[in-house]
């Protein structure tokens, strides 16, 4: 069941992305060795919702040793999540989700119990660029140069249809403060929720991301 949509303003300090925090220690995951080679366009029907496999995804891990609620990998979009995470958003109701079956293996080859594939199935928002402010960030190394970002990520209210977990300009996954309360109170781990008043994107992403 979709959420009912609010009827005032949208307070976007209480939306954020869940984004991977590239940790060293967790898990990173790939299809290489295990799986047949999947394609981008393959990954982007599967983390929507709109391709179904007949078998589990089989994924192993080039990365990492420790086995973490949330699993990210070298591919865009590829997002395992624990079955601990499953029961819990299916429990409260969390919407715009679903899961698609795999099969993980850790670095020794040996599969991993208890995990399944993500897809966000909250439909996508566009972009509103006019809301962000431009901000110049320093250099990170001494050679490098500076960049420009978009502070603070907005999206047409219209486009959202009140789901917890969506897309936001195609790339990133934006949940609700339901979600961001439930993966804190529960310290999901290996996760990171950035409030989009806060978050950022690359001036130079303008023509990928919208």
């Amino acid at each position: 069941m979709v959420s009912m949509l609010p009827s005032s303003p949208l307070d976007f300090s209480k939306f954020y992305e869940l984004s991977d925090p590239f940790a060293t220690r967790p898990l990173r995951l790939t299809d290489a060795g295990y799986s047949e080679c999947i394609t981008l366009d393959q990954i982007k029907l599967l983390s929507t919702g709109q391709l179904r496999l007949d078998a589990p995804l089989k994924l192993g891990t080039f990365q990492g040793g420790q086995a973490t609620d949330i699993l990210w990998s070298g591919l865009v979009r590829i997002i395992c999540i624990s079955t601990r995470v499953r029961d819990m958003m299916v429990e409260k109701d969390v919407t715009g989700w679903d899961t698609y079956p795999v099969k993980v293996h850790d670095r020794q080859g040996i599969p991993l119990p208890a995990y399944h594939g993500l897809a966000v199935i909250g439909g996508n928002c566009r972009l509103d660029i006019s809301r962000s402010q431009i901000v110049t960030k320093p250099r990170l190394v001494p050679q490098g140069r500076e960049h420009e970002v978009y502070k603070g990520l907005y999206f047409y209210e219209s486009d959202w249809d009140g789901s917890d977990m969506f897309w936001l300009g195609n790339a990133r996954i934006v949940v609700t403060e339901k979600v961001h309360r439930l993966l804190k109170k529960s310290r999901i781990s290996n996760v990171k929720l950035i409030p989009l008043t806060e978050a950022e994107r690359d001036v130079l992403l303008d023509k990928y991301e919208r």
